[in-house]
């Protein structure tokens, strides 16, 4: 069983996309998780390069070129062990919105039993589904955020301002996979 840990870098080592040292990212506000950390089981850290998070709007622009790969360290990683169902629940839980929890299909092949699971595998899921949501937030007029310091929009927290970090599985009735991430401080100085 992993725990996450602010000050540590290793959150579970068998996990970690790189042995370097953290290279310093630029200054950046962690996303309150809505959890205990002794709720979590099982942690995956994303780096690039051995520095912490993926930028999501990178991953976007890489996605649409087919080439996620070269968003994270170790993107050939197996992650068979973490994951024993079709379809994983996701969840995030962004300060002044609802909660938005779904199912996210694992890839046809991952679901098949004719590939392993991916440390990509799980980047792409996390990423899309985070993306989509995103986009889903900045178009909508009708959901507005009950903490404007969070506000998602085109002159507010964009793409450009999220970095996935790590997700985490986490333990209660029903077992959840949750995004943990990190915001620009560019992007409070609105």
């Amino acid at each position: 069983m992993s725990t996450w840990s602010d000050d540590s870098d290793e959150v579970d080592s068998r996990y970690s996309s790189s042995p370097e040292p953290e290279q310093s990212p630029s200054s950046r506000i962690q996303l309150p998780l809505p959890f205990s950390r002794d709720k979590i089981a099982n942690t995956v850290q994303f780096r690039r390069r051995g520095a912490r998070g993926v930028s999501l709007a990178e991953w976007i622009r890489m996605s649409e070129r087919g080439k996620t790969r070269r968003c994270i360290d170790d993107p050939e990683l197996n992650l068979d062990e973490l994951v024993d169902e079709w379809k994983i629940l996701y969840q995030c839980q962004w300060p002044g919105y609802d909660a938005h929890t779904c199912y996210v299909r694992l890839p046809e092949e991952v679901a098949a039993g004719t590939a392993p699971l991916k440390k990509i595998d799980l980047l792409d899921m996390v990423c899309e589904t985070l993306a989509d949501w995103v986009l889903s937030v900045t178009r909508s007029r009708h959901r507005e955020c009950t903490d404007p310091r969070w506000a998602i929009g085109l002159k507010e927290i964009t793409f450009k301002h999220i970095y996935v970090v790590a997700v985490v599985e986490v333990e209660g009735y029903v077992r959840k996979w949750a995004p943990v991430l990190e915001i620009d401080e560019d992007a409070f100085r609105h």
